[in-house]
């Protein structure tokens, strides 16, 4: 059964990244590591404060286009920080899957389920990802 590392929160996956490794290890199984950028979310955020008043309609377009580019940055060093603590990691394949965009988190994770030998680690946080209920044993959530 391969591991599967799906980042959500780019300030707090430290618990989640560690117990991956230590899972793909155990089971020397490799280690695919994605981060995902919610378009959701990032909707929801502009939609907020356009709705309180701090965005007008012409800078709409512009801020999440600058929004999502500064996130998918963040998302790179977020990536290259995994690489480094997982290089000194004893037997370990790790597979930087890169930035994945996506609607939802949950419908991302669906999509993963679909494929059989598969466990999937979730690094998320209460404020930046909203709680997923319901999730099968091979899915584990960790709120940092």
């Amino acid at each position: 059964m391969s591991i599967k590392l799906v980042i959500a929160n780019p300030y707090a996956y430290d618990r989640a990244m560690e117990k991956a490794i230590a899972e793909a290890q155990h089971a020397s199984e490799s280690l695919q590591v994605v981060f995902f950028i919610s378009s959701e979310s990032l909707e929801v955020t502009i939609h907020e404060m356009a709705e309180t008043g701090w965005l007008g309609a012409a800078s709409l377009h512009n801020l999440q286009a600058s929004m999502l580019a500064g996130y998918r940055a963040l998302a790179d060093d977020v990536l290259k920080r995994v690489e480094r603590k997982a290089a000194v990691a004893d037997n370990l394949e790790l597979i930087i899957g890169g930035v994945v965009e996506g609607q939802s988190l949950p419908e991302y994770i669906e999509s993963l389920l679909s494929q059989e030998s598969i466990k999937v680690i979730i690094a998320a946080s209460n404020v930046l990802t909203p709680k997923l209920d319901n999730l099968p044993d091979r899915v584990e959530y960790i709120i940092e």
